[in-house]
Order: C-alpha cells, then sequence, then structure tokens
C-alpha cells in the first residue's frame, strides 16, 4: 500500500540494503519491470515543454517507449542522492534483501506479517521435498506465508500499477500509457485488489457516494 512503501521510504538503512531499499522502491513509484528501473541513468530524464518532469524509456522485454510522469516526490530525492544515475542491483539479491527488509518493517507494520496465499518457487517445491523446508498450508491445500516473504522485484510494479488505479486520479488509458501494457485485459491483470477493497468500491456507488472513491 501507499502506507507501506511511505514507511519503506523512511526507513533507516544504510549500505547495501539502503541500494536495495531505493531501487526497489524506483521499482514502485515508476510502475516498471525489474529490467527498466533497475537500468535508469540520467538520460532517462527530462523535462516536457510545460515543465513536467518525466522518465523517459525503451521497456527492454516489449520495445515499448513509455513516458513516466513523476508522481511522488520520493522517487526525485532517491534519484538526487545517486546524481540520476541508480546503481544496479542484481535480481536474485534485490529478491532475497527486500524480504529480509519488509521482515525487520514487519515490526512497525503489522500489516506485513499477514499470511497469504502463494505458490512455491521450483527451488522451494525441491526443498520441501527434501525435507529442508517446512511450509503451513490452509484448509485448501494453499501454501500461506506472511506477506513479506511474498515479496519480488515483479511485486514493485504490480504495486505500483495498484496504488496509481486505486487513486482514482487517473484513466485506464492513461495508466497504460504509464505501464506500457498493449491491452485493458493484460493491464487490469495487474490490478490487486482485496475483498474489502473492492466491497468499498462497490458501496460507495450503490450509496451514491461515489465522489468520495473517485
Amino acid at each position: 500500500t501507499e502506507e507501506e512503501l511511505q514507511a519503506l521510504y523512511e526507513m533507516p538503512l544504510t549500505g547495501k540494503k539502503e541500494h536495495i531499499r531505493d531501487v526497489f522502491l524506483i521499482g514502485c513509484y515508476t510502475c516498471q519491470r525489474v529490467s527498466d528501473y533497475n537500468n535508469l541513468n540520467a538520460d532517462n530524464f527530462e523535462t516536457t515543454r510545460k515543465g513536467t518532469r518525466i522518465i523517459r524509456l525503451i521497456q527492454q522485454k516489449t520495445k515499448t517507449e513509455v513516458t513516466i510522469p513523476i508522481l511522488n516526490e520520493n522517487l526525485i530525492t532517491i534519484c538526487e542522492k545517486y546524481g540520476y544515475n541508480i546503481p544496479k542491483a542484481n535480481e536474485q539479491v534485490l529478491n532475497r534483501y527486500i524480504k529480509d527488509i519488509l521482515k525487520d518493517l514487519s515490526e512497525q507494520l503489522p500489516s506485513l506479517k499477514e499470511k497469504v496465499p502463494t505458490k512455491l518457487t521450483m527451488k522451494q517445491k525441491e526443498k520441501e521435498k527434501a525435507g529442508e523446508l517446512t511450509v503451513e498450508r490452509n484448509d485448501k491445500g494453499e501454501v500461506m506465508m506472511p506477506r513479506y516473504d511474498c515479496v519480488t522485484t515483479h511485486t514493485a510494479r504490480r504495486s505500483g500499477i495498484t496504488n496509481m488505479y486505486l487513486s482514482h486520479k487517473f484513466t485506464i488509458v492513461q495508466m497504460m500509457h504509464v505501464s506500457g501494457h498493449k491491452t485493458q485485459k493484460t493491464f487490469l491483470d495487474y490490478i490487486k485488489l482485496s475483498s474489502d477493497e473492492i466491497a468499498d468500491e462497490i458501496d460507495a456507488i450503490v450509496n451514491g457516494a461515489k465522489e468520495e472513491v473517485f
């Protein structure tokens, strides 16, 4: 959530953990894939003729050109820290470190400890089979893990897109322009809403309080 990301941003860190946290947050604030947010440099930062600060890049996976307005001042602060030349972070290392960082943050934010259904990676399946890993399952047989243990580099993109959607400030077309999705279906697949969030939106529409939500 936006609140959790702000707490992560404000978390006092140094060294490798600070670097990993910053790269992950850049992914959240730009809604890009790790192959793109992990390779930003000064050349990607521009200003439009009207003075809007933007990030312009060609997505490595799809070769789609996207123009990303700076929507959060935290992004500018992070980029200025590195002189707009963001140090790269190995994806496997980032995946490992961000889990540890969020586990530490969960002591301050219990929401990160909430257990949610997830799927095991091939490596985790092998470890479970070999008796090196014990996992908890619910009555449906689904693997249950704390939220902090489910976070990967791709969570940054999904979180950024979902939070843009939940702000209700932008049209689908505008958000797809930032994310680089070609179809509305693939874009909407990225929106991760809880049952409570969906219920709140439906209730607001039914009871005529749409303006309070949208």
